[in-house]
């Protein structure tokens, strides 16, 4: 059902930003998140941001590096089966 994976995504990129506002890590800039892709499986999504400030090249490395805290987070905030990594 290709709605339900289109209220996935947006319930993610709703559900993700506050993980990562938290991150107190001085590479992530001013982070804004314009789109979330999920595979049909669910087993992966891939997050696109754009930034305000900060250096993007680097706050994608700090993000990828703080995946796993915001995977945890967001797995306490969705109400699916499997949450993407």
């Amino acid at each position: 059902i290709p709605n339900r994976s289109h209220r996935v995504a947006d319930q993610i990129q709703r559900d993700v930003a506050e993980p990562i506002r938290e991150l107190k890590d001085p590479r992530i800039g001013m982070v804004t998140l314009n789109a979330v892709e999920v595979t049909p499986d669910y087993a992966h999504a891939k997050i696109y941001f754009s930034l305000l400030v900060g250096d993007p090249q680097e706050s994608e490395v700090a993000l990828n590096e703080a995946a796993g805290y915001v995977r945890n987070a967001l797995f306490k905030r969705l109400q699916i089966h499997t949450v993407p990594t």
